[in-house]
């Protein structure tokens, strides 16, 4: 896997500054209107769009920063993505009532001194904690997995094929345990690095910063995921393609000059010849 590259493309591309303007535009509003709850279909559409980068990377393309000329598309996208998230976070919902339980028992304990109650709260409160901390583990394991399975049609029911999703990531494990380390390194230096130039800009700058942060995390983890998706289409790993070749321009053909028409010539006339007569 190509881990710089996962970064670098971002400015590769002949119109990245557009491209990236116009989507820390939509992280910025996004934020802004979060607390109405609009700013939720920016992050669905930042999703969707970032799912078309894993689609250009699958794919073999080498420009994979595609135009923002999807919109009500991109949208969709993201919010489909994100059911087929929270569907398979559904069993935290279950895994957190040992957690809810022990903290009621320890609280009602601590109320009446009664030890026993107390202990046994703590008990349930630290199981709930380990098993709600593997679950998150193992859903982070199968974030690559069923985002790859959705990228393939964009089908809900796609990303929810649990057998062959979960099959697929214990055959990738390594790949996908990289993928998790990178990005996780990733975001922590980029999130650094936007937080201290937008600092040194005199704050105002953290307005540009940050939300340009966020979207350069998002689009470097599916960057990843993209070849992932690359090497299980190809079966082999990844590599940045050719780019493509622009033909160089012709000069015209030269356009030769209408040619003069032709004056008959009169020959000249011989000896013995007799003359008209004037």
């Amino acid at each position: 896997m190509d881990y710089a590259k996962a970064l670098t493309f971002l400015w590769e591309d002949p119109r990245w500054k557009e491209k990236l303007a116009i989507g820390t535009g939509v992280m910025l509003l996004s934020v802004i209107l979060m607390p109405v709850l609009v700013g939720i279909a920016g992050i669905f559409i930042v999703m969707g769009y970032s799912v078309r980068v894993l689609q250009n990377v699958r794919d073999g393309n080498h420009y994979p920063l595609p135009e923002w000329d999807q919109w009500s598309d991109d949208l969709a996208r993201g919010f489909k993505l994100t059911v087929v998230g929270l569907v398979w976070a559904l069993p935290a919902l279950l895994l957190s009532l040992p957690i809810i339980f022990g903290g009621v028992v320890m609280g009602f304990g601590a109320d009446r001194s009664a030890d026993f109650l107390t202990a046994i709260g703590g008990l349930a409160f630290g199981l709930g904690y380990c098993l709600v901390l593997l679950f998150a583990l193992f859903y982070a394991l199968v974030t690559p997995g069923f985002t790859l399975w959705f990228a393939r049609n964009e089908q809900i029911s796609d990303g929810l094929k649990l057998t062959e999703i979960w099959q697929w990531t214990r055959r990738n494990l390594g790949g996908v345990l990289m993928v998790m380390l990178a990005y996780l390194v990733a975001s922590l230096v980029i999130t650094t690095v936007a937080s201290v130039v937008g600092t040194m800009l005199c704050i105002v700058g953290l307005v540009v910063t940050i939300p340009l942060g966020t979207l350069a995390t998002y689009l470097y983890q599916y960057h990843l995921i993209g070849q992932l998706a690359y090497k299980d289409r190809t079966g082999a790993p990844y590599y940045v393609p050719a780019a493509p070749v622009t033909p160089a321009p012709t000069a015209p053909a030269p356009v030769s000059p209408p040619l003069a028409p032709e004056t008959p010539v009169t020959p000249p006339a011989e000896d013995g010849d007799v003359q008209p007569q004037g």
